[in-house]
């Protein structure tokens, strides 16, 4: 059974941000708009937390790396 904050691929979540944030998120936005015309919100949103989590793995596997 789905409701309207989730569906088989995907889920809503609400966060709150500063304003300041929000207005710099904007404005890269609006400059990203130039090369891709689609750019939104939450894509900008979802590529910043795909680049966190790419980074914690390298993090981890360097770690594990470095250990051996």
């Amino acid at each position: 059974m789905t409701s309207g904050n989730t569906n088989n691929k995907s889920a809503k979540k609400n966060i709150r941000f500063p304003h300041e944030l929000i207005d710099e998120i904007d404005a890269s936005i609006e400059r990203e708009k130039a090369e891709v015309p689609g750019a939104n919100f939450s894509s900008w949103v979802l590529d910043a937390c795909e680049k966190k989590l790419k980074s914690e793995q390298r993090k981890k596997g360097s770690q594990l790396i470095s250990k051996d």
